[in-house]
């Protein structure tokens, strides 16, 4: 798409059709690799059952800190669709170039720091004696990802730039092939854990060649070895946007960590088990929703740098009433059928399924309030104000998240464990939402 193409498509058209023209394909894409998850842990639950459930449940935060150096990286499509929005497209290659040269630098430093300290970290995020071969399993394959998982990251500048099908052709390329090599790694030749992270590493590497491959042709923008350069202004504003989105993924992974040890102490193994699987719902929700704000954040970004802001303030109105309206029904649907869902990834276990569905009902209970801190969130980035969105994640996770962890469960035992993440999320999606309005009102 060029990019007089771009200005009628961002500024002209209706605002509804505008949004779901370009977050359909995201969310259709981020669905299809939600079921891709669900499928890698069903495969885990049969093979491996409640010890293969615990290890993934210390593996997550684990893959939360690599995923951070993606969510870095995610600046790089706000800074390009605000300057294409500014109609500066050679400033946006140099955003391109620069950018991809960093991403291979750091992707590189991060896979060599994750094998020489493999063990140790996952003994700190509370790996034990019954779940840490398992673990270990896993990580064997998804340590080398790393590059390959943040160039995956850019098929959100691909929806950026004006083509949210071929960005979505990417994500359902890649969740299909993972599927795939999932059945014949773990079902057909026997691999257990360390064959869900093969076929994860397989699928993400191709589909990001392909990535590198789609900007060297790229109409709107394209990918030019003059413009891959050590650019370290290029580093600092992409940082700078991408830097809440890092830090909360960090402290997600610390939080992660705490209440894996928390619930280890309430629980033990079986409590560890649990979190595998609630972790799952709650990506299951929150990825249905990242598709929408994917495709919101390129139009905001857009009609932020040709400074149309009435555009950007009927587009957040949009973006907050739909994802309210559908984590409701998500989340209603899950503590309806928080049995059937827990007993898709277990066989034969009757005590970890009433144990996690109990959690899961404490747990799930205020996931609205979770998308509307992550739309409000989303619009701060957008605008790039990165300043604002670190704030409010910090204090979700530190000053909130954390404290509640061992505040609640003196009082109320395991299910203080469960119920400090809502809560947290509740309070801090109600400041959120206040400041993001009081932005709105001032924009003129």
């Amino acid at each position: 798409m060029r990019n007089q193409d771009m200005s009628v498509e961002f500024e002209k058209k209706g605002v509804l059709g505008t949004i779901l023209k370009f977050s359909i394909p995201s969310s259709i894409g981020s669905i299809i690799g939600m079921i891709c998850t669900l499928t890698d842990r069903y495969f885990i639950g049969q093979v491996a059952g409640r010890a293969g459930m615990s290890a993934i449940a210390i593996v997550f935060p684990y893959v939360m800190i690599m995923n951070s150096i993606t969510f870095l990286f995610s600046g790089v499509a706000i800074i390009i669709g605000i300057k294409l929005g500014e109609r500066d497209r050679k400033s946006a290659e140099q955003v391109l170039g620069a950018s991809f040269l960093w991403i291979f630098i750091l992707g590189t430093l991060l896979s060599i720091f994750l094998w020489m300290f493999d063990k140790q970290i996952l003994i700190m995020l509370g790996a034990t004696e019954s779940n840490i071969f398992h673990a270990m399993d896993y990580t064997k394959y998804i340590i080398p990802i790393a590059i390959f998982q943040i160039i995956l990251g850019q098929s959100t500048l691909i929806r950026g730039i004006g083509d949210p099908m071929t960005a979505m052709g990417v994500n359902i390329f890649t969740a299909v092939l993972n599927i795939i090599l999932d059945y014949l790694f773990i079902m057909k030749f026997n691999m257990g854990i360390a064959g869900a992270s093969l076929a994860t590493f397989i699928a993400t590497a191709l589909s990001a060649l392909y990535i590198l491959y789609y900007f060297t042709k790229s109409r709107t923008i394209r990918l030019k070895k003059k413009y891959i350069k050590l650019d370290f202004g290029v580093l600092k504003d992409v940082f700078k946007i991408g830097s809440p989105r890092f830090y909360n993924q960090l402290l997600q992974s610390s939080v992660v960590m705490v209440t894996n040890r928390r619930a280890g102490l309430y629980g033990g193994e079986i409590a560890m088990a649990a979190i595998g699987i609630i972790s799952i719902v709650r990506n299951v929700i929150n990825t249905s929703l990242m598709g929408f704000n994917q495709g919101t954040a390129a139009i905001i970004s857009y009609n932020y740098g040709s400074r149309n802001y009435q555009r950007v303030k009927e587009v957040f109105r949009v973006q907050l009433k739909t994802v309210s309206t559908i984590s409701t029904l998500l989340v209603i649907t899950m503590l309806l059928n928080t049995d059937s869902f827990v007993g898709f990834f277990v066989k034969d276990d009757t005590a970890l399924i009433k144990f996690t569905s109990n959690a899961m009902r404490v747990n799930l209970f205020l996931m609205t309030l979770t998308a509307v801190l992550l739309s409000c969130n989303n619009f701060f980035q957008a605008i790039k104000d990165s300043r604002k969105a670190s704030q409010f994640f910090m204090i979700r996770i530190i000053a909130l998240n954390i404290p509640l962890l061992y505040i609640l469960p003196y009082f109320l035992g395991e299910n203080g464990v469960w119920l400090a993440f809502p809560m947290a999320d509740g309070i801090t999606a109600g400041i959120i939402y206040l400041a993001a309005s009081k932005r709105l009102k001032r924009m003129s």
